[in-house]
């Protein structure tokens, strides 16, 4: 077993025992060499090491311990060894120390290299998942909004795409707004505002995750509470207590009262104080929960509490992107805040990973031209590369953002595209590449006035 966001996961026996081995690399190493030195012992005290057989065992002990746990662990081999070979031979043996140091060294550069890469497609594969999880929950949006349109409701309902617009609109009146000091908890009582007005929540709390604290459990001690219009206060650990609330964080799925048929019900439950409790998830951990108190019979029904629970996912994407965008301004010379997001977000894989990225820059001086060559990337661009295009001092900057991939990615897009322009007169304009480390350079290359040169 093994606890993630404090609930038990399933593991496998072979997946708990690398999981050990890892966690105590180096006692491993220490007690795996002394008992090498042990054996060595009783097979011939004169040569405790093994060195003058047929076969090098030092060097299979080395293979084996490097290529599993790494550098450091090769070392504390080579230096017990190396303490063996000056206290138990007449002299020191240093051909066959500096072989075991050699291939120590050896033995490391090919574990880094292999956990490097299976560090890289991991973060690949998880940045892909990410994106494809953030596509689909755009195109069940859209669905849902679509589908809500073709019903008629004896009450008119609000859809999915004029709340969304409402939330964008009413965040950047907040952002806007210098007299609010806590932005993040003003964001969370418009967004139960919208709810009470479009989808007559009644009673609704949320429950969020503080900020810098994405790595720990969601609990009582990391989170904090917004009320909804007419709440009273609550005790935050008594309501993870809640039947419904410990349900949701159990299952990362929403939960609500339903009757023997399975349809949602107002009637009172005595396990829980609420009758729908909606999680948010980010990369399959729960940062937040919706509890609803209150709804009126007409409205407490399945698609109502869809449209809530998608809403609510985007609501909780959003806030997490301007917070991001708050506490980092890389490319402050562009408007568009998706592009500036996954920027930052990519910058981090760069920074702590070593994972790169490219944006390739074309500078145009025509605006048609721009609008020409805008049209033509727009039909060119995969699935998770990016473009916006920026104006400044009568220039235009498109920006093209090519995730996990380097600089020959770029240019081979730049080919590309000239060779699709059919106009001789749209071929002809500047560009750059520039990976995350020029950043500045970045900047600097769209706010240089180039029109009076």
């Amino acid at each position: 077993m093994k606890i993630v966001n404090g609930r038990v996961v399933e593991q496998s026996k072979q997946s708990i025992l690398l999981e050990k081995l890892h966690e105590h690399a180096y006692l491993e190493t220490i007690i795996i060499v002394l008992g090498y030195l042990s054996i060595g012992y009783v097979v011939n005290p004169d040569d405790i090491c093994l060195i003058n057989g047929q076969v090098s065992y030092i060097l299979i002990l080395l293979a084996v311990i490097t290529l599993f746990h790494g550098f450091e662990s090769g070392m504390i081999t080579t230096g017990i060894i190396a303490f063996a070979l000056w206290y138990a031979y007449p002299s020191f043996q240093y051909v066959e120390f500096l072989v075991t140091l050699m291939m120590t060294m050896i033995f490391s550069e090919f574990h880094y290299y292999w956990t490097k890469k299976i560090k890289q497609a991991e973060l690949d594969s998880d940045y892909r998942g990410a994106k494809l999880d953030e596509l689909s929950k755009a195109f069940y949006t859209l669905k849902i909004s679509h589908d809500q349109l073709e019903k008629n409701y004896v009450i008119k309902p609000m859809s999915i795409r004029n709340s969304i617009e409402t939330i964008v609109s009413k965040n950047k009146e907040i952002d806007e707004n210098k007299d609010i000091i806590d932005k993040r908890k003003e964001y969370f009582g418009s967004f139960l505002l919208l709810l009470e007005k479009s989808f007559n929540v009644h009673g609704g709390i949320i429950i969020y995750e503080r900020e810098g604290i994405s790595n720990k459990q969601f609990s009582p001690k990391t989170t904090d509470i917004v009320y909804g219009m007419g709440m009273n206060e609550i005790v935050l650990d008594d309501e993870f207590k809640d039947y419904l609330v410990n349900r949701v964080i159990d299952r990362k799925k929403p939960v609500f009262i339903s009757d023997k048929d399975g349809e949602p019900t107002t009637l009172e439950d005595k396990n829980s104080n609420y009758i729908a409790v909606i999680p948010a998830l980010e990369k399959n951990k729960v940062v937040g929960v919706l509890l609803i108190e209150k709804m009126p019979y007409m409205s407490f029904n399945r698609e109502n509490l869809t449209s809530i629970s998608i809403l609510l996912e985007y609501f909780f994407a959003e806030v997490r992107k301007k917070n991001i965008l708050y506490h980092s301004s890389e490319i402050e010379v562009i408007q568009d805040q998706d592009f500036k997001f996954e920027y930052t977000r990519l910058k981090y894989l760069d920074n702590e990973y070593g994972v790169s990225s490219i944006v390739l820059v074309l500078r145009i001086d025509n605006e048609l031209q721009a609008t020409r060559i805008n049209n033509k990337i727009e039909k060119m661009l995969r699935s998770l590369d990016m473009m916006t295009m920026t104006e400044k001092n009568n220039l235009f900057y498109i920006s093209l953002l090519f995730p996990l991939q380097d600089e020959a990615a770029a240019i081979g897009f730049l080919n590309r595209l000239l060779s699709m322009l059919t106009e001789e007169k749209d071929k002809n304009f500047n560009y750059m590449s520039f990976d995350f480390s020029k950043s500045a350079l970045l900047n600097k290359y769209i706010n240089e006035d180039y029109s009076h040169e």
